[in-house]
C-alpha cells in the first residue's frame, strides 16, 4: 500500500482556489464516477445532473446501461455528450454491470453510485480527504441521506445471527419507530465512521484496492456483494470506513421496487437469499445453517404478525398490504428451500 499522496489526492484547500482539477498527468482522471442502470431513465438522468460541476473539472463518468429498454442510453448520449455509456442488450444484474464500469474506469478513486442517488457535488474534498488521509482506507461510503435530508443507513458491522432475525421477522425495523431508540442507536453515519462495510449505493474504492481484491462475486443476484466486498478488502488488510462530511440523497429501491416479489422499496426473497450466500461463504455452513433456522423462525414471526395486524388495514390499503405478505411468503419458502446453499 501506498504511504504516499498519490496523484489521485485532491487536497481540502484546492478548492479555495477555484475549481478542483480533476484530470491527472497525460489527461488520467483522478476520480471515475460508476453508475450501473437499468430501467431509470429519468432518475438515472438527475443522478447525472449532479455529476455536472465534477465532469467540467474533468472526472470521468461512466454509465453502464444494463438492458434498459427505455431509452436510457440515447437520453444519456444526448444530454451528457461526455459521459461513457456502456450498453448490453440484455440485463445482467447489478454486479456484472457494477462490475463491467469499475474494470473500464481509469481513474485512480472509483466512486460506485446508485442511479438513484444524487450528491452533492460540494462536499467531493471531503472524499478524497478520507483517502488522503490513511493510505490503508480501502473503500469509503458516503453519508447516505433521504429525500428530506434525514439520516439513511450508511454502513455498519457484520451481520450477526441476531441482526439477521430480527431483519426478518421484522423486529428490527419496529425498534427503529420506537420513541427514542434512535437516540441509542443513531442513524447518523458522522457518528460512527469506522464500519465493517458500507453500502454499494455510494461506495468509493481506491484503484489499487480494486486491482487486488475485485472484482465483487456475481453470485449475489441483487443484495450483500458490496458486504461481501468489503470482506474481501478487510481480509487483504485494507479499511472500511464512512467518509464524514461526503453526502449524497438516496432514494433507494429504484431498480428493485418494481421486480415481482418486492414489498416496498425491497425484494425479501432476494435479500436473505443472497445473505444467506454471504454467510456460507464468510462463515462457513454450520453457521449458515443456524442463520437459515433463525431467519425461518423470524420470518414466520412477520407472517403471523402481518395476518393479525390485517384486521386493522383500512380496506383501500389491504391489496398493497396482501402483496407484501406475499413477497415475504416467498421469500420464506425461499428460505424452506435453501436457495443457493445448495446442501445447506
Amino acid at each position: 500500500m501506498r504511504g504516499d499522496r498519490g496523484e489521485g489526492q485532491v487536497r481540502l484547500d484546492e478548492r479555495s482556489a477555484g475549481r478542483t482539477a480533476l484530470t491527472g498527468p497525460a489527461g488520467r482522471p483522478r476520480l471515475s464516477v460508476v453508475v450501473p442502470t437499468h430501467g431509470t431513465r429519468d432518475i438515472t438522468l438527475r443522478c447525472l445532473a449532479a455529476l455536472e460541476p465534477w465532469a467540467a473539472d474533468g472526472a470521468e463518468i461512466v454509465l453502464v446501461d444494463d438492458g434498459s429498454g427505455d431509452g436510457t442510453a440515447e437520453a444519456v448520449h444526448a444530454r451528457f455528450p461526455a459521459a461513457r455509456v456502456l450498453v448490453s442488450a440484455e440485463a445482467r444484474g447489478f454486479t456484472v454491470s457494477a462490475n463491467e464500469g469499475l474494470a473500464a474506469a481509469r481513474g485512480d478513486l472509483l466512486l460506485l453510485l446508485n442511479s438513484d442517488t444524487e450528491v452533492e457535488a460540494a462536499t467531493l474534498p471531503r472524499l478524497f480527504a478520507a483517502f488522503d488521509s490513511d493510505p490503508k482506507l480501502g473503500a469509503a461510503g458516503g453519508v447516505l441521506l433521504n429525500s428530506d435530508g434525514s439520516p439513511q443507513w450508511s454502513g455498519g458491522r457484520e451481520p450477526t445471527l441476531l441482526w439477521l432475525f430480527l431483519l426478518t421477522s421484522g423486529l428490527g425495523a419496529a425498534l427503529g419507530r420506537l420513541p427514542g431508540y434512535r437516540r441509542l442507536r443513531p442513524l447518523d453515519a458522522e457518528s460512527r465512521t469506522s464500519v465493517d462495510w458500507v453500502t454499494g449505493a455510494a461506495m468509493a474504492i481506491r484503484r489499487e484496492a480494486w486491482d487486488t481484491v475485485g472484482p465483487m462475486d456475481t453470485r449475489y443476484r441483487f443484495y450483500a456483494q458490496d458486504l461481501d466486498f468489503c470482506s474481501s478488502l478487510r481480509d487483504a488488510g485494507w479499511l472500511v470506513a464512512i467518509a464524514a462530511g461526503f453526502r449524497v440523497m438516496h432514494l433507494g429501491g429504484a431498480t428493485i421496487g418494481r421486480r415481482s416479489g418486492a414489498s416496498g422499496s425491497a425484494h425479501p426473497g432476494l435479500l436473505w437469499a443472497d445473505l444467506l450466500t454471504w454467510a456460507a461463504k464468510r462463515r462457513g455452513g454450520d453457521w449458515a445453517r443456524t442463520a437459515r433456522r433463525w431467519m425461518r423462525l423470524g420470518s414466520g414471526l412477520r407472517l403471523l404478525g402481518r395476518w393479525a395486524a390485517r384486521f386493522s388495514v383500512p380496506q383501500e390499503h389491504r391489496a398493497e398490504w396482501d402483496r407484501g405478505t406475499t413477497a415475504f411468503r416467498e421469500a420464506r419458502q425461499e428460505l424452506e428451500h435453501g436457495f443457493a446453499l445448495g446442501a445447506l
